[in-house]
């Protein structure tokens, strides 16, 4: 049984400019699927019907069995929404924040219990009673996230839930919404960082300029990036014998180049971690280890973008 399904949805603003062509896609219920394409492709329209906000100038869309958006008052109950840029009364707690949620959303269970359960399965326990103000972007992130599973969502809809933050704030979000989904909720991701994406999601929907380009499993959508061989640049404290042989040693590696402390070899993608392993036990030490073509460069040539 699917989440998600839309048919044909389009959306059309004045002027015939079409945000959204025609998108034909299916989540299924429990998966995490991962909406990629760059800024402006039509990612956040696409929520904005989905979470009935726009209606949509042609097209159907299904969530959880309800119609969208004749029957979308028996899907609000059952959903969850971060928006890019989550908004809260900064000058009172997120504690009372939350409260604040889990009454207009009409909460039957305890919401004091409801509040302090999903402050700690986002991390914040401890830090309820600071005002919002004081937060950093990543933790209203977080408190975002709370806000949205205060409803104990079958269905959480993200969009680009780690815009702005630094690297470990991305890998923190990255790692709480793994989380969750581990938890049976299904996800519906729009992001334009393909590393999050991946890291996520199970299956990848590619959009640009509104229409959906691909559809794949992650894998798969990682081979095609990568193509079938791709090349691995290991920078090495010093170079010996043993590390070289334990290089070889690795299944899938095809050839291997040494210059000075730099080995570079072709190999199947995704090998990075397996090569990392083999130098490590066989004594090396890594200055530094690149695959290439990276994952944002098999993007920007998939989609022919020059940035996103």
């Amino acid at each position: 049984m699917n989440a998600i399904e839309t048919e044909g949805l389009t959306k059309i603003y004045g002027n015939d400019v079409v945000a959204v062509d025609s998108v034909n896609l299916m989540v299924e219920r429990g998966s995490a699927f991962g909406l990629l394409g760059p800024i402006g492709a039509g990612k956040s329209t696409i929520i904005n019907m989905l979470t009935n906000f726009i209606k949509p100038t042609a097209g159907t869309i299904t969530i959880l069995d309800f119609d969208v958006p004749s029957q979308f008052y028996n899907v609000q109950e059952r959903i969850g929404y971060l928006p890019e840029r989550p908004g809260f009364y900064t000058d009172i707690s997120a504690e009372r924040n939350l409260m604040y949620f889990a009454s207009l959303s009409g909460l039957r269970e305890d919401k004091q219990e409801k509040v302090k359960n999903v402050l700690s399965i986002v991390g914040l326990e401890g830090k309820e009673d600071l005002p919002v103000r004081a937060y950093p972007l990543g933790a209203r992130k977080r408190l975002g996230i709370a806000a949205a599973m205060l409803n104990n969502p079958e269905l959480l809809i993200l969009d680009e839930p780690s815009t702005g933050l630094d690297l470990q704030g991305m890998q923190d979000i990255t790692a709480l919404v793994r989380e969750l989904n581990v938890k049976n909720v299904t996800m519906f991701l729009a992001s334009h960082n393909v590393k999050e994406v991946a890291d996520i999601c199970d299956t990848v929907g590619v959009i640009k300029s509104g229409r959906i380009m691909m559809t794949s499993s992650t894998k798969q959508f990682l081979a095609d990036l990568r193509g079938g061989t791709s090349q691995l640049e290991v920078e090495l404290a010093q170079i010996s014998d043993a590390v070289i042989q334990a290089i070889k040693s690795v299944e899938g590696v095809e050839s291997i180049e040494c210059e000075k402390l730099s080995v570079i070899l072709k190999a199947r993608p995704g090998i990075n971690e397996d090569v990392n392993d083999a130098i490590v036990k066989a004594g090396g030490r890594i200055r530094s280890l690149r695959e290439s073509p990276s994952l944002e460069e098999g993007y920007i040539r998939m989609t022919g973008e020059g940035g996103s």
